[in-house]
């Protein structure tokens, strides 16, 4: 694991970007299609187009059953439950209470790379980092966004559990030994797949919700199957596996910013006077999670 550039600083906002505007397109298909035919459409979608990148580097998916077996339960943990659950829960409760309990991860990803890694272990600078990144997503989404909680608990807990799936599969894509990024998030978009699409076809009869879709529907399927999934977790696995689970995690304080953001510019919803100093937070905690003793250090020698 190293310590991330600028570059990867502008990977996880690009990232944040992407996924900010998934709540915005999961939240119009999930009016017409049920949530485990969402999850199954943008995983197909998805695992469609990373194959024919795949195919146009000549890559190669490995025959090795073990790497099959890790992928497998990477792609349950990171799109198979999470995406279903997500989804679901968005029918019963508000994005900005979707994007507070999903705020967790960074957290639960603190915890479980301390005890299941070597080199991302838990510092007081990652500890207050996270608290500090919380803060910023409090302040953003308002008071407002807790009017619903404790009401639709099971929606909650499902949604909590989603991200919780997310800070283990972290954990677990580190351990798959194969080098190339693009192979890794094609096995897992396929896998995935392979998972979820049964309790589609046996629960909820797609052949009959989609052909009925709206073109509007359709389009942010497509959308949610190409960017959010496809390119995004392309780049979130390449984040994980370079810099670490603590690091990659911090993407899901600078989500509801960006769901807030693009809300307020392609929905016309308001947006609140404390984004800036939400902003500042939620960057503050990012900052102050990569700092070490060494760092603080050669600071004062200066």
């Amino acid at each position: 694991m190293r310590a991330p550039t600028l570059k990867d600083f502008l990977l996880l906002t690009f990232l944040a970007a992407i996924w900010g505007s998934a709540f915005l397109a999961i939240k119009i298909t999930v009016e017409e299609v049920p949530p485990a035919t969402i999850a199954a459409s943008r995983l197909l979608i998805a695992s469609i187009v990373i194959y024919f990148y795949m195919h146009s580097r000549s890559l190669a998916f490995p025959r090795d059953p073990k790497f099959w077996r890790q992928i497998i339960i990477v792609s349950f943990f990171s799109m198979a439950a999470p995406f279903a659950m997500i989804s679901w829960a968005e029918k019963y409760i508000d994005s900005g209470l979707t994007a507070i309990l999903m705020a967790t991860g960074p957290l639960i990803a603190l915890i479980l790379s301390h005890f299941f890694s070597t080199d991302d272990r838990f510092t007081p600078f990652k500890f207050f980092g996270v608290v500090i990144g919380f803060s910023g997503v409090l302040i953003i989404l308002g008071p407002d966004s807790f009017s619903g909680f404790g009401t639709d608990v099971m929606a909650q807990l499902a949604t909590m559990a989603a991200a919780m799936c997310y800070a283990c599969s972290g954990i677990l894509v580190r351990r798959v030994k194969e080098k190339s990024n693009t192979v890794i998030t094609a096995s897992i978009l396929i896998s995935a797949s392979l998972l979820i699409l049964p309790v589609s076809l046996l629960f909820e009869a797609p052949w009959q919700t989609l052909p009925a879709s709206s073109w509007e529907t359709l389009s942010a399927l497509v959308y949610l199957g190409i960017i959010p999934t496809a390119l995004a977790f392309v780049l979130r696995f390449y984040l994980i596996r370079e810099i670490g689970v603590s690091f990659a995690s911090y993407v899901g304080y600078l989500v509801p910013f960006f769901g807030v953001l693009w809300g307020a510019l392609f929905l016309s919803e308001r947006l609140p006077s404390t984004t800036i100093v939400a902003l500042v937070l939620i960057v503050s905690g990012i900052a102050v999670s990569r700092l070490s003793k060494t760092t603080l250090l050669k600071w004062y020698k200066r």
